[in-house]
């Protein structure tokens, strides 16, 4: 299934994609004190994965640098200002449809960790914005709540440990906002020392 992704006709890619799309992925973090950290997440607004939370990020534009495209996103979906702290990993994310009408994907995503001091995180356009605990995000995976590939990249990163890490992730979901079709996480593989 994975495999016959390279033949996948271009027109049948979400976006026409003819290579991985680059997107920044931002694992905020803040401890208040006495507290449990607690990680921003957002409410996704858009066709693809509406409704799920998800950690905040997007696309890596022209010319950016890494940080300045990840603190750019966080801005845009959150109006927070945050601070870079590091590239924690890459997750090369490929997309199966659930059904031969729905498009594929490619994603190489940029795991960055941040942390934000202080201000409030807003809802924007996006979608809303909320702080949860890792017993809360949880919650939101035993429910179907949150995008599955976005909760191993939590539970993977976090405690963040010193080393690049390099996953492979498969997934099956309908990207594009096609509803009614369960998202499934089906590998999502360290890679490291491989």
């Amino acid at each position: 299934m994975f495999d016959s992704l390279p033949d996948l006709p271009v027109a049948q890619r979400w976006r026409q994609q003819t290579f991985p799309a680059p997107i920044v992925v931002a694992l905020i973090r803040r401890i208040e004190s006495g507290a449990e950290p607690q990680y921003l997440l957002i409410q996704r607004n858009g066709k693809t994965y509406g409704g799920q939370w998800a950690l905040v990020g997007g696309k890596w534009d022209f010319g950016e640098t890494l940080d300045t495209a990840v603190l750019r996103e966080v801005r845009e979906e959150t109006n927070l200002q945050a601070n870079f702290v590091a590239l924690r990993g890459v997750v090369s994310e490929r997309v199966v449809p659930p059904s031969e009408a729905l498009p594929g994907a490619h994603f190489l995503l940029l795991v960055c960790e941040l942390s934000a001091p202080d201000g409030e995180a807003t809802e924007q356009k996006e979608g809303a914005v909320a702080w949860f605990t890792l017993p809360q995000i949880d919650h939101l995976h035993a429910h179907q709540a949150i995008i599955p590939s976005d909760y191993a990249m939590i539970q993977r990163f976090t405690p963040a440990r010193g080393d690049m890490i390099h996953i492979e992730a498969e997934m099956v979901s309908a990207i594009g906002g096609v509803s009614g079709h369960m998202t499934e996480l089906r590998r999502f593989e360290e890679m490291n020392g491989r």
